[in-house]
C-alpha cells in the first residue's frame, strides 16, 4: 500500500488565519456581549458558543489539508450532487428566518448549507476544466454543461433567497472558466447576456431595489431602508484614525444590528480605527496573497484551479463584507471569513482553506512504501492516506 508525503503548512498562510480568528474571539466578544445579555440572559453565551466552533473550524481545515487532492479530483462529481440535494432539501425542510429560507435548524443550531457547498462548487469546476480541456473551444460542449449547472445553483439560491452568493458563484465561475481556457469571445457574450437578466432579478424583488436605493443614498430613508447603512457608516466616522478604544464602541449597542457578523467591520472601525482597519486587511492581503502564490505553484491544472477558486471565495467574501459596511457596496449579508460569528460560514472557510493546504502539503508529494516508511522515518512524521 502507497501513500504520500506532506508538507509542512505554508507558516505564513497559517499563522495569517490563526491571528484572524484570535483577533475574531476579541471582536466577536466586544460586539456581542449586550446583545448576548440581552438576549439570552448571560452575556458570554454567543462568545462561548463562538470558542466552541473556531477548534471544529481548524479541525476540518486540518482534516481536509490531509487528503490528496486526486481525492478530490475523483470526488468533485459526487460532492457537487449532495450539494445540490441540500439546496433543494433547506427549500423544502428548511427554517424560515427574517423573510429567508437559507437554514436548517438542528438541536438549537442553524446549518447554512451554500457556505458548505461553495467548495463542492469550485472541486466541480477544476475538475472539469482541468479533465475536458479538448471541449473547452466548442461552446456546446465546453461551457454549457458548467453554465447549466452554475444555472441550476443560482435558481436554488434566488429561491431561498440568497442573491449574494448567487452573484458571487457566478462571479467566481468567470474568473476560472477565463484561467481555465474557456474562449475569451464565449465568456464576453455571456457576459452580455447575463446583464439584463440582473437587472430584472434586482427589478423584481422589492427588498433588492430597496437595498439598491439606499445604498445610492442611505440618508434619505436613515430610519427605514438606509437605517444599517447610516449606522455602519457613523461607526467608521466616529473612530476615525486611533478609535474610540476596545469595548468602547456605542453603535454595538442596539444601534447597528449584526454587529457580530455582518457588520463587524463597523464595529472593528469604530473601537480601533483606521489602524485596526488597515491592520486587519494586511493580514488578510497575506493570507490571500499565500493562496494565489500556492495557485501558481501548482503542479496541475486541477490543483492550481482548485486553489485559485478557493482563494478567489475568500477574498470575494472579504471585500463584499468590508464594501457594504463602508457604503461602497450595496447592503449583504455575507459573512467575514473568519471574523465574522458564524459556524457555517467558519466552517465553510476552513474547508476553502483547507483545499488550499490539500494542494500546498502534497506539491512534489511522493508516494512511500507504508510498511518501508514506518519501520525507517521517525514516527511522528505526517504521511497521507
Amino acid at each position: 500500500m502507497t501513500q504520500y508525503t506532506r508538507n509542512p503548512f505554508d507558516i505564513w498562510m497559517l499563522t495569517s488565519i490563526l491571528a484572524l480568528l484570535l483577533f475574531s474571539v476579541i471582536m466577536v466578544g466586544s460586539a456581542s456581549l449586550e446583545v448576548a445579555d440581552a438576549r439570552y440572559g448571560s452575556p458570554w453565551h454567543i462568545l462561548i458558543r463562538w470558542c466552541f466552533y473556531i477548534p471544529i473550524g481548524l479541525a476540518v481545515m486540518w482534516a481536509v489539508s490531509r487528503v490528496h487532492p486526486s481525492w478530490w479530483q475523483a470526488m468533485a462529481l459526487p460532492l457537487l450532487a449532495i450539494g445540490i440535494v441540500l439546496l433543494i432539501a433547506v427549500l423544502l425542510l428548511g427554517s424560515h428566518i427574517n423573510g429567508a429560507t437559507r437554514w436548517f435548524s438542528l438541536f438549537g443550531m442553524t446549518i447554512q448549507p451554500i457556505e458548505l457547498i461553495k467548495p463542492f462548487f469550485v472541486l466541480y469546476l477544476a475538475y472539469y476544466l482541468a479533465n475536458f480541456q479538448e471541449r473547452l473551444p466548442s461552446f456546446v460542449h465546453g461551457l454549457l454543461p458548467m453554465l447549466l449547472l452554475l444555472v441550476l445553483m443560482m435558481g436554488l439560491l434566488l429561491g431561498q433567497p440568497d442573491f449574494g452568493n448567487a452573484a458571487l458563484l457566478m462571479g467566481m465561475s468567470f474568473c476560472l472558466w477565463f484561467v481555465g481556457g474557456v474562449p475569451v469571445r464565449h465568456l464576453v457574450g455571456l457576459f452580455l447576456a447575463a446583464i439584463p437578466m440582473i437587472a430584472v432579478m434586482v427589478m423584481a424583488a422589492p427588498y433588492r431595489m430597496s437595498r439598491l436605493t439606499s445604498f445610492m443614498d442611505p440618508w434619505a430613508d436613515r430610519f427605514g431602508a438606509g437605517y444599517q447603512l447610516v449606522q455602519s457608516q457613523i461607526a467608521f466616522g466616529v473612530g476615525g484614525l486611533t478609535g474610540a478604544g476596545l469595548g468602547q464602541g456605542v453603535q454595538k449597542l442596539f444601534y447597528l444590528p449584526e454587529s457580530f457578523t455582518d457588520f463587524i467591520a463597523a464595529v472593528i472601525g469604530e473601537e480601533l480605527g483606521l489602524i485596526g482597519i488597515l491592520t486587519l486587511m494586511l493580514v488578510f492581503i497575506i493570507l490571500l496573497a499565500r493562496g494565489f502564490i500556492i495557485a501558481k505553484r501548482a503542479d496541475s491544472t486541477f490543483t492550481r484551479l482548485l486553489a485559485l477558486g478557493c482563494t478567489l471565495l475568500l477574498a470575494a467574501a472579504f471585500i463584499i463584507n468590508f464594501g457594504a459596511s463602508m457604503g461602497i457596496f450595496p447592503t449583504k449579508g455575507m459573512p467575514m471569513p473568519f471574523i465574522s460569528y458564524g459556524g457555517s460560514a467558519l466552517v465553510g472557510s476552513c474547508m476553502l482553506a483547507g483545499l488550499i493546504f490539500s494542494v500546498q502539503r502534497h506539491q512534489g508529494a511522493k508516494k512511500v512504501n507504508k510498511r518501508t516508511h514506518s519501520s525507517t522515518s521517525h514516527p511522528f512524521q505526517e504521511v497521507s492516506a
